[in-house]
């Protein structure tokens, strides 16, 4: 059994991208993506993306923002130029997702507008090796904050190693609830993302409580010592970018989402626009409450706000209420993210193994136990504010790829199906401040990192043609193919 993910001649493509029919068709994975059952209604679907935006962002990286631009207006200000950017890419994610309504994503939109191999590298690196990093991040971050419920600072009383182990053994119960029981995630998801609004609800009512006694010094400085440099800027902007991920996250699970053409806007749009209010107005109450000399120091900031405006039983509540909101943001990641590397195999794009979903639970097993082996390497080795840094800079080059693949699609297939037509003046935009966002980092001294990055992701090109079109003709690689598939369906029950 020929598997088409090593086949030269399957990866024969039109100028837009499409498969030529080829005699070895036939032995492509089957496309499962339909087996999926359609689970996602418009509210699950919005508590899905707010779930997987509102995790540690919002409750950690204002901090650092704040640092860079060194102003409370300039800080408030980056924080809604940064809703306007995720709807900007949402509309342009809609016309996409309307136009080719099928799990995957950038996944699936690169391989329709370019080919293969840009498909392939959005693989590669967003979710073999950045989808383990935000998961990692919101687990670590859970971790941290559990602990600042019993200790006052927690980085300093806490072996790392505890630390490490809450965060893999929370890891390991979301795993078995997003395999095993599906349904009870989205529910799960819904429940979680409601402890989102309760931790956002509390900060700003808290703020503007305080800000309603006469309490306005702190947020009065405005724009007064705004830094200027653009390299300040630049690092500003991965915060803010981080804490918006996941606007795109719904267009992942398109096959399981009811009625995909007439709810993706909805569920879009929806979500950014809540997201953005609620961020405008936590960032304005942690401004209000906390000096510039507090907010510009690397402190746990939900909490310090809720010990200044509420005592310790502020900072328990928020605290708590900022554990279940990582835990929401984890649970949503593993989800989108197995139908993502899922939908990658459908389209030959990795091992068929890939493609495997489990009989008895309709979930993307196989996909679900690589993400968690990848997601445990990071909790192990990495940090939170290195992997927010390579997760913003490297995330953003696939964007503008797919914005640009949406002047591509209309020149190159004029008649497709368009429910939703996004007007030019937004990808434009949108491919500006994506190129702002890659250059800017390579303007510092720390400009080797972001070479090394770089070089991960063109890694991802010998290993295409050396690997998936097997250029050297290795025949042993295709039966190795067939037969871990074989073996892994039988072993986990799999088709």
């Amino acid at each position: 059994e020929d598997s088409s993910w090593m086949d030269d001649d399957n990866s024969k493509t039109e100028a837009c991208g499409e498969k030529m029919p080829t005699p070895d068709m036939e032995s492509k994975p089957a496309d499962s993506r339909d087996k999926m059952k359609k689970n996602i209604t418009v509210l699950r679907g919005i508590a899905l993306v707010v779930g997987t935006i509102i995790g540690t962002g919002i409750f950690i990286t204002p901090n650092s923002i704040t640092r860079r631009v060194n102003a409370p207006a300039t800080s408030i200000l980056i924080w809604l130029a940064g809703g306007v950017i995720a709807a900007v890419g949402g509309l342009v994610f809609c016309e996409l997702g309307t136009m080719i309504p099928v799990s995957g994503a950038e996944v699936a939109y690169l391989r329709k507008i370019y080919g293969p191999l840009p498909a392939f590298l959005s693989v590669w690196l967003m979710h073999f090796l950045l989808g383990g990093m935000r998961r990692a991040i919101g687990v670590l971050g859970f971790s941290k904050y559990f602990w600042s419920l019993f200790y006052e600072n927690p980085e300093a009383e806490v072996n790392w190693w505890v630390t490490k182990l809450v965060a893999l053994s929370v890891l390991y119960i979301i795993v078995a609830l997003v395999t095993l029981k599906p349904t009870l995630i989205l529910k799960c998801i819904v429940l979680f993302t409601t402890s989102k609004f309760v931790a956002t609800l509390i900060i700003i009512i808290a703020g503007f409580v305080y800000l309603g006694k006469g309490n306005s010094a702190n947020i009065s400085v405005g724009f007064e010592g705004t830094n200027t440099d653009a390299k300040e800027w630049g690092d500003a902007w991965n915060g803010v970018i981080w804490s918006y991920l996941g606007w795109e996250q719904i267009c992942i699970v398109t096959s399981e989402i009811r009625n995909p053409q007439r709810n993706i806007p909805i569920i879009v749009l929806s979500s950014v626009a809540i997201v953005t209010v609620l961020y405008l107005l936590t960032v304005c109450s942690y401004h209000i409450v906390l000096p510039l000399s507090v907010m510009k120091q690397d402190t746990a900031v939900a909490s310090e706000f809720g010990l200044r405006t509420m005592g310790d039983a502020g900072k328990i509540i928020l605290a708590l209420t900022v554990v279940l909101s990582t835990l929401g943001n984890v649970q949503c990641t593993f989800l989108t993210q197995s139908r993502y590397i899922h939908s990658g195999s459908v389209e030959g794009l990795l091992p068929s193994c890939f493609s495997l979903v489990s009989k008895r639970f309709r979930t993307p097993l196989v996909s679900i136990l690589y993400l968690t082996a990848v997601t445990t390497v990071f909790v192990i080795v990495g940090g939170i504010d290195d992997l927010i840094s390579a997760a913003s800079f490297t995330v953003f080059p696939f964007y503008v790829a797919c914005s640009v693949g949406v002047f591509v699609m209309r020149k190159t297939h004029p008649d497709i199906p368009r429910p939703y037509k996004v007007p030019l003046i937004f990808p434009a935009l949108f491919v500006l401040f994506g190129m702002f966002v890659f250059i800017v980092p390579f303007m510092g001294e720390d400009w080797m990192i972001s070479l090394i990055w770089v070089g991960i992701v063109l890694l991802g090109i010998p290993l295409y043609y050396l690997i998936l079109k097997n250029v050297f003709g290795f025949q042993f690689l295709r039966k190795w193919d067939a037969s871990v598939t074989a073996l892994l369906a039988r072993l986990l029950n799999c088709d």
